[in-house]
């Protein structure tokens, strides 16, 4: 198929892996684009902070803070939120991890994310599968119950911090996400991935959808009353800072947001070669390349996801790697018949279920096995040049997509003869 052009790179973890192509293809690259950082974060977060206006002298209040999954440079942000609740009266303060089902963090990951914060509040990891750590505040539209973390029942006020990327399951991730997965309980986590895998296979970029709706609730019943969220770009720099209301701030996020990814991309691909970071540390995060690409190939086409996955499938809802490769109505009856409890997995399941019965997925990763990848319905290659070479194989000079930071990207779809 011709010469090879000197290799390509993607980034693997922590470091690179290198690729090469024949040169007779077309290659398009998807990735996010470059837009000016914030030159002085802390300057302009001071100046927003008086947008909490419902603070009171001596008032409980707790921040709820994303975890090590996430980019958002909380250790830059909560130095400067503790200092400014100090001169507001505020004397007690937890910082709740909103792990959503993620594993607890470590002692090493804590001190990475939060740093010097950690001695100036009440840390609490909550435990999504506990119902004695949980308390009910409301009742969802369809009769179930809303359920979070009984530390919040114990503040007056929460706030929460987080950044905005195009998300599959809500649209856009911040806002009242933060509480809705970040710290209920199971059962209305497991209720909320329910509704969006049983709706569609993706709601990337619907910034307006009945998800959010969902979590907005849910929020609101929880007590959140202020926002803290944050745009970062490809490499973690912070772009944007919204202080205030969270419908206000979050809407205001996702169009600072879409300026970095919702990025131009030709349609009908046969072939996407993608990086799942930084959602990497397993399946459960790396998952989420699936949905940008799944709108850029073609039916039968090909994903080629190059993702290191340390700690393998997921390490939460293991049941995943027998659920997925079932057909999506075959998982749902499980789930409405009560053989299979946990809904979150299920869900998840249900939707890459989808995603394979349109394009072939093919996984090459060192942290997941090959029985693993085909008990979920993928394919597996040890070696990223080995699987882009067998592939190839199946096309005629067929049209390629290169993905960069994958997770993050929402494409927008132009015509491929644009090219």
């Amino acid at each position: 198929m011709g010469a090879s052009l000197p290799d390509f790179q993607l980034p693997y973890g922590n470091s690179k892996i290198y690729f090469s192509l024949p040169d007779n293809l077309r290659v398009h690259y998807i990735e996010p684009r470059e837009v000016e950082p914030i030159k002085e974060l802390k300057e302009e977060l001071n100046s927003s902070l008086n947008n909490l206006r419902f603070l009171r002298p001596g008032a409980r209040v707790a921040i709820i803070a994303d975890d090590i999954t996430r980019p958002t440079p909380t250790h830059l942000i909560l130095p400067t939120v503790l200092d400014f609740l100090e001169g507001a009266g505020i004397r007690e303060v937890s910082l709740i991890v909103a792990l959503g089902t993620h594993r607890p963090m470590t002692q090493s990951e804590l001190e990475r994310k939060y740093r010097e914060a950690l001695d100036r509040v009440n840390l609490i990891q909550p435990d999504f599968r506990d119902p004695e750590k949980q308390v009910r505040v409301g009742t969802m539209p369809n009769g179930a119950p809303i359920e979070v973390t009984k530390e919040l029942s114990k503040v007056d006020f929460s706030i929460g911090i987080g950044c905005v990327t195009p998300h599959h399951v809500s649209g856009f991730s911040g806002g009242s996400k933060i509480v809705l997965p970040g710290v209920s309980g199971e059962r209305t986590v497991g209720e909320m991935h329910m509704l969006s895998a049983r709706l569609r296979r993706s709601f990337l970029g619907i910034e307006e959808n009945e998800v959010r709706n969902l979590m907005d609730l849910v929020a609101e019943k929880a007590g959140l009353r202020g926002l803290i969220d944050l745009v970062v770009d490809g490499i973690g720099r912070p772009t944007w800072i919204g202080v205030g209301g969270v419908k206000e701030v979050f809407k205001e996020a996702v169009k600072e947001s879409r300026k970095i990814y919702e990025v131009e991309s030709p349609g009908n691909l046969d072939i996407v070669i993608a990086s799942s970071y930084p959602a990497d540390i397993e399946f459960w995060q790396a998952h989420k390349s699936l949905y940008p690409a799944d709108m850029v190939l073609r039916d039968g086409g090909t994903l080629i996801l190059v993702t290191p996955c340390p700690e393998g499938v997921a390490r939460t809802h293991p049941e995943v790697i027998e659920l997925a490769g079932l057909p999506p109505e075959e998982i749902d009856r499980r789930v409405r018949s009560g053989f299979v409890k946990d809904l979150i997995g299920a869900a998840n399941s249900m939707v890459w279920s989808k995603i394979r019965s349109r394009i072939r997925v093919v996984i090459v990763s060192e942290g997941i096995r090959e029985d693993e990848a085909r008990s979920m319905g993928f394919e597996w290659y040890g070696e990223l040049q080995e699987a882009i070479d067998k592939e190839l194989r199946r096309f005629n000079k067929p049209k390629i997509g290169i993905m960069k930071n994958a997770p993050e990207l929402l494409p927008k779809v132009q015509n491929i003869n644009s090219l």
